[in-house]
């Protein structure tokens, strides 16, 4: 699928629920957010109709994200039931890892690939304040799991707020040990910490590695991550990149949509505009109607970001940004 600005579409994240079993800062409130009601979200059975649909108009990588998608019953018979759609290339998760230990032999089975995991610290004062039920050495060990499962490439997402998460210097240690991708990323306000003086620039983040240690530069790893320097320690398995979605936006290599759980085609992560795909698959699938939405989708999707404060609509967690 090609949109009106050229780019060729063949991305797309599926939010599979809406529920986490953390409560990041950067993500959500405190007391979480209003839960959809079961029968608002999309079933396995629908989600794959869907998808049936978009890998046959182009789409052929998926990356299933929440909320927190191992919370979602069931989630990986719907990994097996993707991976058998014709024509799919690729899919992948995101999780906050608190999970893997108990998944990641079954996803693997199944025939997931490769991961990422959120890890916004690792110090467990930090973790636990940012996460605020979560706890380090849980999400150290579903890091471990996927290692020990054999996930390739494993990426860890750090979405970094000045003064709070803003040392870098454990991950890169840990690169030396682990065969992961570390990907610091700039804080996106959309979610409850709204516009506050939390982002780190893209810049300064680099600043800060180059401080730390000598770095070469390293192939970048499969998949579909907008990072686009990878860098690592010499000698050291993993490396470490920077993803700055808003001090050097992508979007003019923008090559994804995204699927909320309540049935929502939503067109830019910064952006409040969705198509609602849901009528086109109940109480029967539609297919020709299905395709309709996403030559709408190509029409519709913005150029660019909006430069300006903004109504986003859902929050980051919501979304599965």
């Amino acid at each position: 699928m090609t949109d009106r600005f050229g780019r060729t579409i063949d991305y797309i994240r599926i939010s599979v629920t809406d529920r986490c079993n953390l409560r990041c800062r950067y993500c959500m409130p405190e007391e979480g957010v209003p839960m959809l009601e079961h029968e608002d979200i999309l079933r396995f059975e629908e989600i794959v109709a869907f998808m049936r649909v978009a890998v046959s108009e182009g789409i052929v990588k998926v990356r299933l994200t929440g909320g927190e998608p191992l919370r979602r019953p069931g989630i990986v018979d719907l990994v097996r039931m993707l991976l058998a759609v014709p024509g799919l290339q690729d899919l992948s998760l995101t999780t906050n890892g608190t999970l893997l230990p108990q998944f990641a032999g079954q996803l693997k089975a199944a025939g997931l690939k490769r991961v990422n995991i959120g890890l916004p610290s690792l110090d467990p004062a930090v973790y636990a304040h940012l996460t605020r039920l979560g706890s380090l050495d849980t999400a150290l060990a579903g890091l471990k799991a996927a290692v020990d499962t054999g996930f390739s490439p494993i990426k860890l997402n750090v979405v970094v707020l000045r003064g709070v998460n803003d040392d870098l210097a454990p991950y890169l240690d840990l690169t030396r040990r682990l065969p992961i991708e570390v990907r610091f990323i700039e804080y996106m306000p959309i979610g409850p910490l709204g516009e506050d003086n939390c982002l780190v620039p893209a810049a300064e983040l680099r600043r800060k590695l180059e401080a730390l240690a000598p770095l070469e530069p390293a192939d970048k790893p499969r998949g579909n991550g907008p990072a686009q320097e990878y860098r690592r320690i010499p000698g050291a398995p993993g490396t470490v990149a920077v993803i700055a979605p808003v001090t050097e936006h992508f979007c003019p290599t923008c090559n994804r949509l995204r699927l909320v759980a309540d049935g929502h085609l939503r067109l830019c992560l910064f952006g409040a505009d969705e198509i609602d795909i849901k009528p086109a698959l109940r109480p029967v699938v539609n297919e020709e109607a299905l395709r309709a939405m996403l030559v709408r989708a190509m029409q519709q999707k913005p150029e660019c970001m909006p430069e300006t404060a903004r109504d986003y609509g859902r929050t980051m967690g919501s979304i599965g940004g």
